[in-house]
């Protein structure tokens, strides 16, 4: 027992070491890239981040939309979806929130469509399929530290091929955040493959979608 025990724990060291050094170098190499370096695409996607629960975007969501903007005025790609729920039941989405904010930005109205129900990357990926192309290209776009979970999780959701650009690199305090990264990737390994046996099994769509908030 003690035995298997010091296996598990010896993996999972390996494991979140390699993963931090995954989450670390996404953080702090990837490439800024300027929107017109970008491939163009079918559809960009903005990732939901925080938001008050009066509908006050935090400050990393505005750098999301001030980033899909730009690439959509740079013609990467004719629409943009804003994926992204809501902080209180009966309150403003995320969705629609960054929606609004970045048609103030110039996107044009008819560009942007939203996604009012996801409570967490795998939910922006899964239920964001509705308003995609099954065989499109995306951009996706969020902040360099939460590219790779976001690569993961619409390569799980979904067929699309997948390019990504990133907002910002990090937000502060970016110790807490990116230990909070590596854990969550592991806690969505983990979410997935339930919620694919639970798929197999067929139990209830609303049900195991639940599990992924």
């Amino acid at each position: 027992m003690r035995r298997v025990l010091r296996a598990l724990l010896l993996w999972g060291a390996l494991a979140f070491g390699l993963t931090l050094c995954g989450v670390l170098g996404a953080t702090y190499l990837w490439p800024d890239r300027a929107p017109e370096e970008m491939p163009v695409a079918d559809v960009i996607v903005c990732l939901g981040a925080g938001m008050d629960p009066d509908g006050t975007l935090h400050a990393p969501a505005v750098a999301r939309v001030r980033a899909c903007a730009d690439l959509h005025a740079a013609g990467r790609a004719p629409r943009v979806l804003f994926t992204g729920g809501r902080a209180v039941a009966g309150g403003p989405s995320a969705g629609e929130r960054m929606a609004e904010l970045a048609v103030s930005y110039g996107v044009p109205r008819g560009a942007v469509s939203h996604e009012d129900t996801s409570l967490s990357t795998l939910q922006n990926a899964l239920f964001s399929q509705a308003f995609l192309p099954a065989e499109g290209h995306l951009i996706l776009v969020t902040e360099a530290f939460h590219l790779p979970r976001s690569w993961a999780s619409f390569k799980w959701a979904g067929g699309q091929e997948l390019s990504l650009y990133m907002s910002e690199r990090v937000r502060v305090p970016a110790r807490r955040v990116i230990l909070r990264e590596v854990a969550a990737i592991g806690f969505n390994a983990l979410r997935v493959g339930a919620w694919s046996a639970a798929h197999w099994a067929g139990l209830a769509e609303g049900t195991r979608d639940g599990w992924l908030d």
